[in-house]
């Protein structure tokens, strides 16, 4: 019996599957895309780009709603901005793990810059 040719991405997954899984589950994903073994540089990327945007989405989230905003006695602004912080979140979110599972290669303005510095030598 002729065994399949192994894939290049994380768990033999396809490279579309596994770009989606690390955008859909956030930084989990990511994280687990990223360490699953392969080579597919797109599929790295994604799983980067996963882990970098929702960990700095995480802490502009800290900074802003819990220290800035009632430092300043802004707590009028803290509801109205968190909102359209989320909305912001759930777009970006969908935006990246639909155009994952596409098989579409996603690059989050300002996140990927930020992505190839922080993972240049695991991409």
């Amino acid at each position: 019996m002729a065994d399949q040719p192994t894939k290049n991405t994380p768990f033999g997954l396809e490279p579309n599957v596994a770009m989606g899984l690390a955008y859909l589950l956030t930084w989990l994903g990511g994280l687990i895309m990223l360490v699953g073994g392969g080579t597919n540089k797109a599929v790295k990327f994604a799983a980067a780009q996963s882990i970098t945007l929702w960990v700095a989405w995480w802490i502009v989230n800290v900074a802003v709603f819990w220290f800035i905003l009632p430092m300043l006695h802004l707590w009028l602004l803290s509801f109205p901005l968190s909102m359209l912080w989320g909305v912001l979140a759930l777009v970006v979110w969908l935006w990246t793990f639909i155009s994952g599972f596409q098989g579409k290669e996603v690059r989050v303005p300002v996140i990927d810059g930020l992505t190839e510095s922080i993972f240049k030598s695991a991409l």
